[in-house]
């Protein structure tokens, strides 16, 4: 029994765990790219990369960043955007690599990487369709046989690239053949017939490129996790929906739905991964704690979750909304980090507590205990360090603040609706605690009965759960 509990406890809770930060995103948006190399027959000077974002994303900006509320991006909000953009990417060498393989030293292990020397870059609207493009010197020397490789990949998966053309103007004698993979270009300097020069994908020479033999294919989430992910995406959609038709005309019926879709929401992002739930399992299954203890620290945890992110959008977007949206990313890694740290602390105070309680009582003589626990126990519940160790775990499991809350609490500022953004979270907490409070009470009632049943088993499943806190622990910290 407690092998096939522990198997389907790791099966679920680690994995969930791993794609927490995808699910959190809700939403990722997608650019088309179309690459363009410039210079002479003998030398590629500059590659131009033009990036195009689907309607999708320009809507989530328009929704955030359209100001005047005229339903579309003035260059003073297209420059803003551009700062925000260009202070993510730049950092990422604008989540570009290029390689270059020369003919004469065709051996994988000769591969050179082109550094990027970023010369122009612009963010523009072509009509509906948002654009950026930037345009980097390489001053690559190349003869026929070479071969040039382009992988446009964001590794946290913020977005997502797929390489639509690859072309040229240089004039002849130059020609080229490209191969089309996703995300991945790869080009080889041939002579003969010059290639028209708007080839376009998925048409593929008839010569295909030297491809590598190991791809890396873009990560997907799970079914169920996709599933999850539209569903609340379309819910987050709702809720904005229903903050702007409350500043409107607000009724009581208009109001009752809308804190229902928030807690809804809550319920449903709980559901997801992360958020706590193999923290608490562990923490609870590892101390002794009663029902009361595991309800109040799953309501402490989504209270936590949800307005700490409230507060945190707040506090900055009113003081420097800019510098809170170009350094948000590194504001949740540090968080993460944090939070990592302090799992990790509360797993080994349990676990040196537990061995200086066993030592502690087999030097102690027997003696008649008219309570539940023996006075040298030292166990979670006994101990006056009980209430650190509880707030730990709490704030462990909810200081990360989280994308997908954070977008409706900057809706709900953007257009000045303060009560209901503060009612959302309230909601939102709710369903969040709701979800936990069923998870906590889930450990609680296992290991009572473990506790009744198999009280030596009860000993190894303890220790078991605090090494599952520390691996917790050290997947946040090195992820």
């Amino acid at each position: 029994m407690l092998r096939k509990f522990l198997l389907a406890f790791l099966m679920l809770a680690l994995p969930y765990n791993l794609f927490a930060c995808a699910l959190c995103a809700l939403y990722t948006p997608s650019a088309t790219v179309i690459i363009t190399m410039n210079g002479t027959p003998s030398k590629v000077e500059t590659i131009t990369f033009e990036w195009t974002f689907t309607q999708d994303f320009i809507n989530t900006l328009l929704a955030r960043y359209d100001e005047n509320h005229n339903n579309k991006l003035d260059p003073k909000e297209l420059e803003r955007i551009k700062i925000i953009l260009e202070n993510y990417i730049a950092k990422r060498h604008y989540l570009t690599t290029i390689e270059y393989l020369s003919a004469a030293r065709p051996n994988q292990d000769d591969v050179k990487k082109i550094p990027l020397h970023v010369k122009t870059k612009n963010l523009f609207l072509d009509g509906d369709t948002l654009i950026f493009r930037f345009t980097t010197e390489v001053n690559q020397a190349v003869t026929a046989g070479d071969e040039l490789s382009f992988v446009t990949e964001d590794k946290e998966e913020y977005f997502k690239f797929l390489v639509h053309n690859v072309t040229y103007t240089i004039e002849k004698p130059f020609t080229m053949e490209f191969n089309i993979f996703n995300h991945i270009a790869f080009t080889k300097i041939t002579t003969g017939m010059p290639a028209e020069a708007n080839i376009t994908a998925p048409i593929m020479p008839a010569k295909e490129a030297a491809i590598p033999p190991v791809i890396e294919q873009p990560k997907e989430l799970p079914a169920p996790m996709s599933w999850l992910q539209s569903r609340l995406t379309h819910m987050q959609q709702n809720i904005q929906e229903a903050i702007t038709d409350l500043k409107e005309k607000g009724t009581l019926l208009a109001y009752a739905l809308f804190l229902g879709t928030s807690f809804l929401y809550g319920l449903l992002h709980a559901a997801g991964p992360g958020h706590g739930k193999a923290l608490v399992s562990s923490y609870l299954f590892a101390s002794d704690h009663r029902y009361t203890k595991a309800l109040s620290m799953a309501a402490l945890i989504g209270i936590v979750h949800t307005f700490a992110a409230f507060l945190l959008t707040l506090v900055i977007y009113g003081l420097f909304d800019l510098f809170f949206n170009a350094f948000f990313t590194n504001v949740t890694y540090y968080a993460t980090k944090l939070s990592a740290l302090m799992i990790i602390a509360i797993a080994g105070y349990l676990g040196w507590q537990k061995i200086k309680a066993m030592r502690s009582f087999k030097q102690t003589p027997k003696i008649v205990s008219f309570s539940e626990h023996p006075f040298t126990c030292k166990c979670s519940a006994c101990s006056p360090k009980s209430q650190s160790t509880d707030w730990g775990v709490v704030l462990s499991a909810g200081v990360i603040p989280c994308p997908g809350t954070i977008t409706i609490f900057i809706f709900a500022l953007n257009t000045g609706a303060y009560l209901l953004g503060f009612l959302a979270a309230l909601s939102m907490s709710l369903g969040m605690s709701s979800v936990i409070a069923i998870t906590a009470i889930a450990s609680v009632f296992t290991k009572n009965r473990f506790q009744t049943k198999s009280p030596k088993i009860l000993i190894y499943s303890e220790s078991i759960s605090l090494s599952i806190m520390l691996i917790l622990g050290f997947i946040l910290l090195i992820a």
